[in-house]
């Protein structure tokens, strides 16, 4: 459990589990892994069992003692809704998310199935309500869903999309949101149009599926409907990896996801590039025109100056079939920044270099995204 967090979309975490298992390739670097591991074996530490799955009892109740509003992440060293977890642990932390209003609780999983199903049970609802009032004797009725809980779905590339999406918008929430991060390949979020059938698979994501809505009665008793739009996604976070083992995030991934989402009015947050970011193709040492007209001496500086803010790989957006999952290529560049000056780019390819998270920072084409979604009352 932390107070603060690091993450930039939240303010704190709750960690009621602890380790997990990998399901997808957004999963092959993670980084609660990388650190738990690091403590296996350890007598008598937290993580003494590494990232073996564990419940966190003790955990359970820690938010009914905050009193100051927080958005809380719950389970970032976890997925909430792996299969290991029992259906009775996680109706008590619902019924805490539901006697702690004053918090924001954001639930973040690639375990979509498990989610729709039990989120969506009558039985689940009661058996909350039932820990409800075995936590808080006298606590009255509840609305679900919960106003305070936000679900999202991981989804790094379109086949995870694919999957993940129509079960959450399936899911009971008042606010549903993705994290494409790390994202390993292009999304897109409003689905393709297939001639004569429309969006048949349920893709207006961000803007919603129109039809019809519930049966209403006017004051002359005849029945009647109205024209409504269902469910959408009311959040989109998208980043790219960091660790030593980092693969790049192509720009142009993360510009047509803003995009989209711009253009449909959903809120966007760009968390980070990560490891990789954009980088100059061409870095001048001189006018062309005029040629160098400094000393050696400084001549050298200005190659190595430009070396240090420019290219050193090109992100090509190509792609090969491994084992069932794309594989995207980046090559190196094999001249000097300051040697480029007659050379171009082909259309598709981003130059890029390795800065660290920091260095890349988390602007994207100069501006900072942190937009959050605002419940409807």
């Amino acid at each position: 459990m932390a107070t603060t967090s690091k993450i930039e979309w939240t303010d704190a975490t709750w960690n009621i589990v602890t380790g997990c298992e990998k399901v997808s390739p957004g999963c092959d670097n993670c980084y609660a892994e990388t650190f738990t591991e690091r403590f296996r074996g350890t007598a008598g530490h937290h993580f003494e069992t590494g990232f073996d799955l564990t419940l966190r009892p003790e955990r359970l109740a820690l938010p009914l003692r905050w009193r100051k509003p927080k958005r809380v992440f719950v389970n970032s060293m976890s997925d909430l809704f792996h299969k290991d977890i029992p259906d009775d642990y996680l109706t008590r932390a619902f019924a805490v998310m539901s006697l702690t209003p004053q918090h924001t609780y954001q639930v973040l999983t690639k375990r979509h199935g498990r989610m729709r199903s039990l989120l969506s049970s009558r039985e689940f609802v009661a058996q909350v309500d039932t820990q409800r009032e075995d936590i808080q004797p006298g606590c009255g009725d509840f609305t679900w869903p919960l106003p305070n809980v936000w679900l999202g779905v991981s989804v790094e590339d379109q086949k995870r999309a694919d999957l993940r999406i129509p079960a959450l918008l399936e899911t009971p929430a008042a606010v549903r949101f993705l994290s494409c991060e790390p994202l390993l390949g292009p999304i897109d979020l409003c689905g393709p149009i297939v001639p004569g059938r429309g969006r048949p698979k349920l893709t207006y994501w961000l803007d919603g599926r129109p039809g019809w809505g519930p049966d209403q009665t006017d004051d002359r008793g005849r029945v009647f409907q109205e024209m409504a739009v269902g469910p959408r996604i009311d959040w989109v976070i998208v980043g790219g990896e960091s660790g030593p083992k980092a693969r790049a995030m192509h720009p142009g991934w993360a510009r047509t996801i803003r995009d989209q989402c711009a253009h449909s009015g959903v809120p966007f947050f760009f968390k980070q590039w990560g490891e990789w970011g954009p980088a100059p193709f061409q870095v001048r040492v001189c006018d062309p025109e005029v040629g160098w007209l400094g000393t050696d001496e400084e001549l050298v500086v200005a190659k190595a100056d430009s070396e240090a803010r420019g290219a050193t790989h090109v992100h090509t957006g190509s792609w090969s079939d491994e084992d069932g999952e794309r594989r995207y290529w980046l090559h190196e560049i094999g001249h000097k920044p300051w040697s480029l000056e007659r050379c171009g780019l082909p259309n598709g390819m981003a130059a890029i270099r390795r800065w660290g998270k920091g260095r890349a920072g988390r602007e994207l084409d100069g501006q900072v995204h942190d937009a959050f979604p605002i419940p409807a009352a």
